[in-house]
């Protein structure tokens, strides 16, 4: 019975603050050199998708020996919408997509081949102090001859330190980003490198294979909120009136049970 009364008034002065967490992630493509993008028999370009917006795939590498971009790899940067409730962890907040294609090249420059992923967030609840920010990450793509895979280079931990110091959110911790690598479906595997034996992390895909980047972070809520919003509902007094009750009950019981005795 002591353990009930316990338990009822932890109930009626203890909350859980759910703060709801809610944007968007977006990313775009530019900057595209060290490859042939332009007139004919191109080996790379940067293209609009319908679903993501302007320039947010990067295509490199066709399966025609002289038509360019037949069947070609693609890196997509994806729209992503933002919706949780505090305390989250692992929340989605940047995604790219990959497709890799055992592509021919229909000249030498596409060994390897730069590009600069331009990711970002936009919060519309909770509000500011800023809201919005942004980070540009600066990557490589290494093509080397079929069938060895592909890898991407550029995915650094100082970009991720960049981006999570670009944006604050009222009265909510943002922690903890981080990539993580999701094989998808196809005939290969794919996996992120974060050794030092090639001092940079980098994305490996193997031919045929898609596979997906995620940018991950925790939101959590320190603080209680304002008192006025920490009042118990009603079934929480009513839970307290009723262990209340239950006390007062068995305490009678015991005087009777006393009174008996004597």
């Amino acid at each position: 019975m002591r353990f009930l009364l316990v338990a009822t008034l932890a109930l009626a002065t203890n909350h859980v603050y759910a703060a709801p967490v809610i944007g968007t992630g977006q990313g775009s493509f530019s900057n595209l050199s060290s490859c042939d993008y332009t007139g004919g028999d191109r080996d790379c370009r940067i293209v609009n998708t319908t679903l993501n917006g302007t320039n947010t795939q990067v295509q490199w590498g066709s399966q025609h020996k002289t038509a360019d971009f037949v069947n070609p790899s693609t890196l997509t940067a994806v729209d992503l919408n933002i919706n949780a409730n505090t305390n989250a962890y692992g929340v989605r907040i940047g995604e790219l997509d990959w497709y890799n294609s055992a592509t021919l090249r229909l000249n030498n420059s596409l060994d390897s081949l730069s590009v600069k992923w331009n990711m970002a967030v936009n919060f519309t609840t909770p509000s500011g102090p800023d809201a919005n920010g942004g980070e540009p990450f600066s990557l490589t793509i290494k093509n080397p001859l079929n069938p060895t895979g592909d890898s991407i280079y550029g995915f650094e931990l100082a970009d991720l330190t960049h981006l999570r110091n670009s944006f604050s959110l009222s009265g909510i911790t943002v922690s903890n980003l981080r990539y993580q690598v999701v094989d998808g479906s196809g005939s290969g595997t794919s996996f992120l490198d974060t050794s030092s034996r090639v001092g940079k992390t980098y994305w490996y895909n193997d031919e045929l294979n898609h596979a997906s980047l995620y940018v991950l972070a925790d939101f959590t809520a320190p603080g209680a909120p304002p008192p006025v919003t920490a009042i118990p509902e009603p079934e929480t007094y009513a839970m307290l009136l009723a262990g209340l009750g239950l006390l007062g009950f068995a305490a009678r019981r015991r005087k009777l049970k006393q009174a008996a005795a004597a």
